[in-house]
């Protein structure tokens, strides 16, 4: 017995060619789906690990001080931010970009934490100059940002416009 000659055929030729072009296509559709979602997975993994040390800095801070606290239980306190960017679609901030900047000014107002709010409230000023005055920098781009709007509580409030971009 021996194989037939499908080779020469040319319906068969046009069958085989068209099984390998399918496993080819195929194959790269699924290597775009794995890579589409595996950098979304990246993506979230990086958000939550930042949540997660936002966390951890604000639970040291919150021990650290709840001796001072425990003092001082009549007046209240600082205990959260609340920051938003209101102008980020003008320069076309993604809310990654967005969430990584206002972690790094959360970073630089944790200090603020566990303060009495009217004391907050004296040197407000102080508070504006600090996110005023600073840069951001986030893939080689430096931003400036201006407070157009400060709502002092126990949570700070603010909403910032983007002034510069370099």
């Amino acid at each position: 017995m021996r194989v037939p000659p499908y080779n020469r055929d040319p319906g068969w030729q046009r069958f085989f060619s068209g099984v390998v072009l399918g496993a080819i296509v195929g194959w790269l559709i699924f290597m775009l789906m794995y890579g589409v979602t595996l950098e979304k997975n990246i993506g979230d993994l990086i958000k939550y690990k930042e949540e997660v040390k936002s966390y951890k800095d604000r639970i040291h801070i919150l021990t650290e001080d709840n001796d001072k606290l425990k003092e001082e239980k009549d007046q209240l306190k600082i205990e959260d931010f609340k920051i938003s960017i209101i102008n980020h679609e003008t320069y076309m901030l993604n809310s990654f970009s967005r969430s990584s900047i206002v972690a790094r000014i959360t970073e630089d107002l944790n200090d603020q934490v566990s303060k009495d709010v009217a004391s907050i409230k004296d040197n407000r000023q102080l508070l504006i100059k600090v996110i005023e005055n600073k840069s951001y920098t986030l893939d080689d781009k430096r931003y400036y940002f201006e407070v157009d709007f400060l709502y002092i509580d126990t949570t700070i409030e603010m909403d910032l416009l983007i002034v510069k971009m370099e």
